[in-house]
This record gives C-alpha cells, structure tokens and sequence, in this order.
C-alpha cells in the first residue's frame, strides 16, 4: 500500500476514535438543579378599628361587617349583610331578662370617611333592674315591678385623621316607651371617640359624650385598650358618669371571635 495512503488512513482512524472524547470534554457542564425559593410569608393585615362600641347604647362605629362574615362575642353578635349592613344582639343581656335587637347600615363610604345609621330595641322585663347587667347602668331606670321599652337611633360618623388615628363621633336619640310610672320621652346624647391603633395588634381609645343636654342626665368619661390578632379581639375599659348627684365608676371587658 501507498505509504502515504497508509498513513492518511491511520489518521482518519485516529480522529474517529478520539472524537467523542472531545466532544465530552468540550460540552459545557449539566447545571446542578437550583433550590426553589421559598414562598414569601403571607403579609400580616393591617390594624382597622373596632366593629363594636364598647360603651352601650350610645357609643358606635361606622364600620360593618363584609357579607355573611360573624363575631360572635359577649357584648354583641353580629352577622355581615351585601357588605353594607348587619344586624346582631348582645347575647348577655338575655340572660339578664333584657331581651334586644339591632342593626346598622352604612350610608356612606371614602377613603377616609365612613358614615352609618344604627337602631336597637330593649324591652327590659319587670325585675331587670335587679340583674347583673341592669338598666339602672345603661339608662338609671328602676324595672323592678314594670316592663320598660327603650328605641335608642343614631348615626355615627368614623374619620381616618392619619391610618393610625380614628374618630368616630355618634348621636343618639334614645325612646323611652312605657305605661308605667315614666313618661314617654325622647333622650339625646352624643359622644366621641378617639381611636389610636399603637401597634400592629394594640388600640387604646378615649371616650368622652354628654347625655340629656338641655334636661342634662350624666357626661361619659372612659378609656379602653382593645387586642385584636387574626380572629380573636378582646377589650377591656373603665367608665365615669357624672350625675347631678355624684359619680358611678364601672369596669368593662369584652371578648369576642371574627368567623
């Protein structure tokens, strides 16, 4: 054979052979699979003010529950309805023969401001006023042998001053309905409140209110820390009345569940 035949061949084989090993060494590296990154932690929400008043009868909120949405709590329970209303009782005072409904409806909603309408009805049972939670407390009514029917209607106003700081200021007009011994009148009474969202779960309010005006019946003074995380809430207040004829302290606490 053709000596440069010959070596022309041994070169083609040579080539042939040593191909895959070029082609393994000149092929870029598999990359290693990368760790998936981890899902971020769902954002806390932010702190709102509270559904609920805390003082009864003549303190409120503006704000309403979403649709079919439930607190279920001591002082109130409450069921959301279309997102603009809610009707709900105080489940306590049933059990202190004060039998109660009431309902709210929201009139207006901005950024910033928020307005409602609200009415709630109480017959208090003869003997009432000698339970735990009596009327003397709310409205200094003795129903200790009568029956007594009490429609208190309001509208509250609830303003966002910064994210941080709400006022919600309420007027009532509170009727008292009765064959007994009180006449039938009509009572008037407003109050404000003052709502600092401190921190992500803390709130501390100031309340002030004034009740009969021209025929003055007692002036409201009080203050409440409320906790809320996720579904609980729990408030907890002490309250001054001043009467013509001296002071009553009371200690108030609530405990409630967003369902």
């Amino acid at each position: 054979m053709n000596p440069a035949l010959s070596a022309l061949h041994r070169c083609v084989l040579l080539c042939l052979l040593l191909a895959p090993f070029v082609t393994w060494a000149e092929s870029p590296p598999t990359p290693a699979p990368e760790a998936s990154a981890p899902e971020p932690a769902p954002a806390e929400e932010p702190p709102t003010p509270a559904l609920t008043a805390m003082y009864p009868l003549w303190e409120n909120t503006a704000c309403v529950l979403g649709h079919r949405r439930l607190y279920l709590g001591t002082s109130d329970a409450e069921i959301g309805l279309f997102d603009v209303a809610q009707v709900g009782a105080r489940p306590l005072s049933f059990l202190f023969r004060t039998l109660n409904a009431h309902g709210k409806v929201r009139l207006l909603s901005r950024e910033r401001l928020s307005v409602a309408a609200h009415a709630e009805v109480l017959v208090f049972l003869p003997g009432a006023s000698e339970a735990f939670v009596s009327s003397n407390y709310i409205s200094r009514l003795d129903t200790e042998d009568i029956l007594l029917t009490v429609v208190p209607v309001g509208a509250t106003a609830s303003y966002a001053v910064t994210p941080w700081f709400y006022v919600h200021g309420t007027a009532t007009v509170m009727g008292i309905f009765d064959n007994g011994p009180y006449r039938e009148r009509l009572v008037l009474g407003t109050t404000v409140v003052g709502e600092l969202l401190a921190f992500q779960h803390h709130s501390f309010r100031a309340h002030v209110g004034e009740v009969g005006f021209w025929n003055h019946d007692f002036n409201i003074l009080g203050a409440s820390y409320r906790y809320r995380r996720s579904w609980f809430e729990a408030q907890i207040g002490y309250f001054y009345r001043f009467m013509r004829d001296g002071r009553q302290a009371s200690p108030l606490i609530a405990l409630g569940a967003y369902l």
